[in-house]
């Protein structure tokens, strides 16, 4: 067992005696992954059957799902263990049996086929069976209706487009009156998902401007029903609008956004309309876009939601020093809750002030943005700074110009919080079950449908078990989520998980050997795997570093000639790299960091150029006077610019958790 998962059960214990969690459904799940090896399946079998008796509500009902799958996959039980399993079963599976009864339900049976998102193997299950209960117990309109939403659901919109056909066929086959044929056909008035899979389809199948019509066809019909059809026309004026953008109809696409946006359902739709107003504004320029933005400001729900576009905005304003409206930017959100597009506006009015580029009338601008009468850059720095930790990298800058030493406050960070104690709730037993039961590899399906059930600090447990089973990824996913959480303040430990430190040796012995800083070094293998050693990328870099073969072996060859080892290895006259073992992959790519700050002179245009490729930094640098901090702020690729601020922040973040200055 882990040290933080021991420690956590021991100080539970003093609070109550806990019973080991018993082990048949883990060891289920272990053999059913080894029936590939050709193990025998009655094993699995009889593991999960034993684990619907569990004294743990969430390991029956997992047992239930795994017995289920293998009932879709062809096996058989007897009637006592199919009663059970049908009792156990929880969440789609219970719709599923639910549906099906004693005599399937047509109409439960629709509500599972047309509800869910991709449709899973209870949602087939069901379908299967109804079919043999009756070949034609779903119409055809029915039968290309759930055709079309499973094609749909995997991105096969060609093949959904002709399912959707026959159904719009069928429909209006079925209006005899003519104003009926315009109106919205009744399956999807009865499933309103229906109008989303559609919505998709047009806009990424081959179907011209046909779907922005009929969608504007059918909201007219629903035009006198305000109240009672909000939801069905927002949903036609939204996809309507993303069909129109997707073929380049640009002006029409903010229309029908526009029009979309009084009847969204929630905010988090009315934040998607906005949203897409805005990135569609910025082809019309800066002066748009900040018209729409001075609207839209007011009605925001989620300031975060709007970071990229800002982003985009602000690309384009340093790059042509637009500093009078990067203020005015910073002026409609400078009391928004968003808090990275805050510190990064105030940040870069504060390096503007300094390099003495802004004139008297910016000036007096920035003055009254800021309320104050003589401004100094010192003013927007200090917004940045106190903007907090979810902008490290503005943070650390900000912390950097206002001579905030980083052990005194630059993340400002309390002690953590000790345990409640008391019994694990039965949800945390289950998952934690799985890193005492050696099955680590299959928590995260089950830890992602509970995270709501369970408090920050039962997820700080399971972020803990992750982290000490060498799942990095994971572990830092779940605290990045459960620390978002409303009043939620983070601590030392947090930190610790988001920014751990496998391979400790490795890369401290080869950023000692590159000249590299360790924090550094611990930043960038962060950002690009993390700390997953058999990664590749779409693109082909591969390993801890992510490094292309094609670079990894030039800087292997410029280490074997340095007097380094050899990792160039010949089979069948290819040379090969293990890139994948993590002590060639982190020599391999702190010798190449090192290449390019030698060569950069510039720690941060070193970065860009790692990520962005080296003669496209030089070309890019050599087209600006700005200095570097100003210049990647107008790097043309935003996945550059937010690599090269995630890298140095992580490196911030490191220093001062592991390694800070000596005195």
């Amino acid at each position: 067992m882990t040290v933080f998962l021991s420690l956590f059960l021991c100080f539970a214990s003093c609070v109550q005696a806990q019973q080991p969690i018993q082990p048949d459904f883990y060891e289920g799940l272990r053999s059913k992954a080894a029936l590939q090896n050709g193990a025998d399946e009655n094993a699995a079998v009889e593991f999960f059957q034993n684990a619907l008796l569990s004294s743990n509500v969430h390991i029956r009902q997992a047992a239930a799902e795994e017995l289920a799958i293998m009932m879709f996959e062809g096996r058989d039980f007897p009637g006592p263990v199919l009663e059970r399993i049908r009792r156990e079963a929880a969440g789609s599976w219970a719709d599923a049996f639910n549906a099906l009864g004693n005599a399937p339900s047509k109409e439960k049976a629709l509500e599972l086929l047309l509800g869910l998102g991709i449709p899973n193997e209870a949602a087939l299950y069901t379908l299967r069976e109804c079919k043999k209960h009756d070949p034609a117990f779903f119409s055809e309109t029915e039968n290309a209706a759930i055709d079309a939403h499973f094609a749909a659901s995997r991105s096969r919109f060609s093949e959904a487009l002709i399912f959707f056909r026959i159904v719009l066929r069928n429909e209006q086959a079925g209006s005899r009156e003519e104003d009926s044929q315009s109106a919205l056909p009744e399956i999807f008035l009865q499933y309103p998902g229906l109008i989303n899979d559609l919505g998709r389809t047009f806009q990424y199948a081959v179907s011209g401007n046909e779907g922005i019509d009929l969608f504007r066809q059918w909201e007219k019909s629903l035009a006198g029903e305000h109240e009672a059809a909000a939801d069905l026309r927002f949903r036609l004026f939204f996809f309507a609008a993303r069909i129109a953008r997707q073929r380049g109809q640009i002006d029409q696409g903010i229309s029908l956004f526009e029009q979309a946006l009084p009847f969204a359902p929630d905010s988090g739709q009315a934040d998607a309309c906005m949203w897409y107003i805005l990135d569609s504004s910025l082809s019309r320029g800066s002066g748009v876009f900040i018209r729409q933005l001075e609207q839209f400001v007011p009605q925001w729900h989620d300031a975060a939601y709007f970071d990229d576009v800002l982003d985009k905005l602000s690309r384009e304003l340093v790059h042509d020093r637009d500093w009078e409206k990067i203020i005015r930017v910073f002026s409609f959100i400078r009391n928004q809750n968003g808090a990275v597009s805050k510190a990064k506006y105030a940040w870069i009015i504060g390096r503007a002030i300094e390099e003495g580029y802004l004139s008297g009338g910016e000036m007096r601008q920035a003055a009254e943005a800021v309320n104050v009468a003589a401004v100094s850059a010192s003013d927007f720095m200090r917004i940045a700074y106190n903007t907090g930790t979810s902008s490290f990298y503005y943070r650390l800058l900000s912390a950097d110009a206002l001579g905030i030493a980083p052990d005194e406050s630059f993340l400002n960070l309390p002690k953590a919080a000790a345990g409640t104690g008391g019994r694990p709730s039965a949800a945390l037993e289950f998952l934690l079950g799985f890193f005492s039961n050696n099955a680590a590899d299959f928590a995260m399906r089950y830890i992602t449908p509970l995270e709501k059930e369970l408090s920050a600090e039962e997820l700080r447990t399971l972020a803990g078990a992750l982290a000490d089973a060498g799942m990095y990824q994971e572990s830092m996913r779940l605290v990045s989520a459960y620390t978002k959480r409303e009043g939620y303040t983070l601590d030392r430990r947090d930190m610790e998980l988001l920014y751990p430190l496998p391979f400790t040796e490795l890369v401290e012995q080869y950023a000692v050997e590159t000249s590299i800083d360790p924090a550094l070094l611990y930043g960038l293998i962060r950002t690009e795997s993390a700390f997953q050693s058999g990664i590749i990328s779409r693109a082909g870099a591969v390993g801890l570093t992510q490094l292309l073969p094609s670079t990894a072996e030039e800087m292997a060859d410029r280490i074997r000639r340095s007097g380094g080892p050899n990792y160039l290895q010949t089979e069948n006259g290819r040379t090969v790299l293990d890139l994948q073992d993590p002590a060639m992959n982190i020599h391999i790519g702190a010798f190449y960091l090192n290449y390019l700050m030698e060569r950069f002179e510039n720690t941060l245009l070193a970065l860009l150029a790692y990520n962005g490729g080296m003669n496209r930094v030089r070309r890019w640098r050599a087209a600006s006077t700005l200095p570097a901090d100003l210049f990647l702020e107008t790097v043309e690729f935003q996945e550059t610019r937010e690599y090269g601020r995630r890298v140095m922040a992580a490196a911030a973040v490191y220093r001062e958790l592991y390694y800070p200055p000596e005195n």
